[in-house]
């Protein structure tokens, strides 16, 4: 520091040159900040350059103590005159990156070695499902019939048209989403994708005004993908109207649920509809050795029967293929997770990954009300296995008993019916021996009830009598009732003709005549002497109406009969159309139905 100090003599502002007295740094009055300071000044290159000498008054001030008895210089970091105090200023603000250099280098040489390529940890943390979707139309795999080459659709998406607004329909994995992206990135258009579980009308707002705006200035057209558009009830789908029937925007929407139950019917009618099918045993094979392919990961020795094993068990879900695929890499990788006695099996492998891949129920789908159909037409069809097969499906699922219980009880009436009235009161207390139990238990109720139904026989005379009666009472004019049978509770009603020879039945020991239907419907009452015309028929007039069917009675003989002749009776005589005899009860039955 002493040196320093003679050096600020030597070069001070002065300028004579001539000797003075040498003063020593007055450490103890001036501020460590203040040594600090001109110590960096002087430490530099800078301090052996000649400088240009200060003002006579600025000299003064320099060689003037903080507290004016001239003890001590102060700071120089307070003196902003002469190009020789600017320089060192310069030299001070280099001096930390010098420093913070010679760190970043040292760093560099400790951490050549081991230095690693960082990641964005939003992609690093993507499931495998995602980090492998195809990123060119070429690498799509399934839909062939749709996007396949020399499809329609795939000519027109490759020729970077677009393919309009429209619905993407299919289970989940089958590949909807990523047939949107792949559609818009061909399309020379901008891009904007919405999920219906996080957005709202706002969203969606401002994305079609943007998209208004761009197409009117630049003439630039926009895709907007929205994935599970069956998540926005009706008034907000009312909200893309304009803007898709105006082309404003192209919509690309993708659902797992029928659009004509879950898209807005104005929507749907602007929009093509095409229906994406579950992907085949051989088209998942294919996705998941092509994800295996692309992994920057090193892939650890995997079982050669896993990849055909996914496949099977995915249930055409390539989602869920790669889900799995992805659980068994970290149990190989990790071994020591699952175990059999004390060694790894790839049985076990499998086993894990099956219940990893274990498919849900959707309650509030179009699976639910698939399986409730599948197990009534089981039961109408007589076939016990199946339909307990379905009711397993729905109760290990997760679904209401009360909701198969109540179908249970449409099935008592509508396909049990007459043959056996007791299904009726067997339906009703499971209905009530679910409330009463609930589950697990009310399961072997239900199952109960199946069975019953399952093997009971069948009449749908009532529920056909119903139709007909139904379809009467919707054909103009409608007569009324018949003054024979009106009530009568007063003297002027009776005078009126109301009542007037009504026959109480019990009273006698032999028929009598009542007109209990109008005179213009009298031919479908069942005291008419036209069965055939009954709105109530009889078992035998009912059978003559079912249809015949050969080719179908031929199916059940080959297939369940066991290729024998089916010996039932009732067969029609030789000669006769038999697919004609009943085509206006089938067009009836179809007016009921609608």
């Amino acid at each position: 520091m002493v040196g320093n100090a003679k050096a600020v003599q030597s070069t001070g502002p002065s300028g004579t040159g001539s000797s003075q007295p040498q003063r020593k740094l007055n450490t103890s009055q001036s501020s460590p900040a203040s040594s600090q300071a001109v110590i960096e000044l002087l430490d530099d290159d800078s301090v052996s350059t000649p400088v240009r000498s200060a003002p006579p008054a600025f000299s003064k001030r320099r060689i003037s103590s903080d507290k004016g008895n001239g003890n001590g210089p102060i700071a120089s970091i307070f003196t902003t005159l002469s190009s020789g105090k600017r320089k060192a200023k310069a030299n001070e603000d280099e001096l930390p990156n010098k420093i913070s250099n010679v760190k970043t280098e040292s760093l560099d040489n400790r951490t050549a070695v081991d230095k690693k390529p960082r990641l964005n940890p939003l992609i690093a943390n993507q499931p495998l499902a995602e980090r492998s979707r195809p990123t060119s139309l070429s690498a799509y795999i399934g839909q062939t019939d749709l996007v396949g080459p020399g499809s329609l659709l795939r000519a027109r998406i490759e020729a970077g048209e677009g393919v309009g607004s429209c619905i993407l329909w299919g289970p989940p994995g089958c590949g909807k989403t990523t047939l949107a992206r792949l559609i818009a990135k061909t399309a020379d258009a901008d891009f904007k994708e919405l999920s219906a579980t996080s957005s709202g009308t706002s969203d969606v707002r401002t994305v079609f005004e943007q998209a208004k705006n761009s197409l009117k200035l630049t003439g630039r057209r926009t895709i907007l993908m929205v994935d599970e558009i069956h998540r926005f009830n009706k008034p907000q789908q009312d909200l893309f109207l304009p803007y898709v029937e105006n082309g404003w925007v192209q919509l690309i929407g993708a659902t797992t649920e029928n659009p004509s139950f879950k898209v807005n019917g104005a929507l749907l009618s602007r929009c093509q509809v095409f229906t994406l099918s579950p992907h085949t045993p051989e088209a998942l094979q294919e996705i998941l050795s092509n994800a295996l392919a692309s992994s920057p990961q090193p892939v650890p020795h995997l079982p050669a029967e896993l990849i055909p094993f996914l496949a099977d068990v995915a249930d055409g879900d390539a989602r869920q293929a790669l889900n799995g695929l992805e659980l068994a890499l970290k149990v190989c990788q990790a071994p020591k997770q699952i175990t059999l006695g004390t060694r790894h099996t790839t049985d076990t492998l499998m086993e894990a990954v099956r219940r990893g891949l274990r498919k849900g129920y959707d309650r509030s789908g179009e699976e639910r009300y698939d399986m409730i159909s599948a197990m009534h037409k089981c039961l109408r069809g007589s076939d016990g296995s199946a339909a307990m097969y379905w009711l397993a499906r729905m109760i290990t699922g997760g679904e209401d008993p009360l909701y198969i219980a109540r179908r249970l009880i449409v099935v008592a009436s509508e396909d049990v019916g007459l043959a056996d009235p007791q299904g009726l009161p067997l339906a009703m207390a499971t209905y009530q021996a679910c409330q009463v139990i609930g589950l697990p238990e009310c399961r072997i109720n239900l199952a109960h009830c199946v069975a019953y139904l399952a093997e009971a026989p069948k009449s749908t005379r009532s529920y056909t009598a119903y139709k007909r009666a139904e379809a009467l009472a919707n054909q103009p004019p409608l007569p009324g009732v018949p003054l024979q049978i009106r009530n009568a509770p007063t003297q002027l009603m009776k005078k009126l003709g109301y009542g007037k020879r009504y026959s109480y039945d019990p009273d006698y020991a032999h028929p009598v005549y009542n007109e209990y239907l109008p005179h213009t419907l009298a031919t479908h009452s069942s005291h008419s002497a036209y069965p055939d015309e009954h709105i109530l028929k009889t078992a035998e007039a009912e059978k003559k109406g079912k249809t015949w069917d050969e080719e179908r009675l031929g199916e059940w003989e080959w297939r369940i009969n066991g290729g024998k002749e089916w010996d039932g009776s009732g067969r029609p005589a030789a000669g006769v159309d038999k697919n004609i005899e009943t085509q206006e009860e089938e067009e009836e039955e179809g007016q009921g139905r609608g």
